[in-house]
């Protein structure tokens, strides 16, 4: 009678001794930080710490960047209809200037299927225009969509 217990005591011994460490134990990964990678965001407050958009201020914004500054940095700018006709009036009293870029560029790999779909039907001769608003130094590059403005900041 002993022996079937201590038979079982003894399995039980080493049933416990071969268990995995509780998931608590393994190493905490640290939470994504925004100078670690890029981030997206959607609070226009952040971006106007990087971007004037005080002239021309957007009724949405939704963006990818570093957390430092607006090296690299993707964004898509929505505004009503009077603001972005007031961007366009602007645009036309600078005597529209041109840029030549390409529609691929402003792929940008999050935007929805509808944002990718309006930019692949662009016009085929549109070649986008370079940022006069937007406080980019010289580094901004513009494609004008229906009511919005993808942004790409060159690094």
């Amino acid at each position: 009678m002993k022996r079937p217990l201590i038979g079982i005591m003894l399995i039980l011994m080493l049933a416990c001794k071969n268990q995995e460490p509780p998931a608590a134990q393994a190493e905490a990964v640290p939470p994504l930080q925004p100078h670690m990678g890029m981030a997206i965001s959607e609070d226009p407050a952040k971006l106007k710490q990087w971007l004037r958009l005080e002239q021309y201020p957007p009724v949405h914004v939704v963006y990818q960047w570093n957390g430092r500054n607006t090296s690299g940095m993707e964004a898509a700018l929505y505004y009503d209809e009077k603001t972005y006709g007031a961007i366009l009036n602007a645009y036309m009293g600078a005597g529209f200037p041109k840029g030549n870029y390409s529609k691929e560029q402003f792929a940008f790999a999050w935007l929805d299927s509808a944002q990718y779909a309006e930019l692949q039907y662009s016009k085929p001769d549109y070649t986008g225009n370079p940022d006069i608003f937007l406080g980019t130094g010289g580094k901004g590059m513009l494609w004008f969509l229906d009511k919005k403005i993808l942004l790409k900041v060159k690094p």
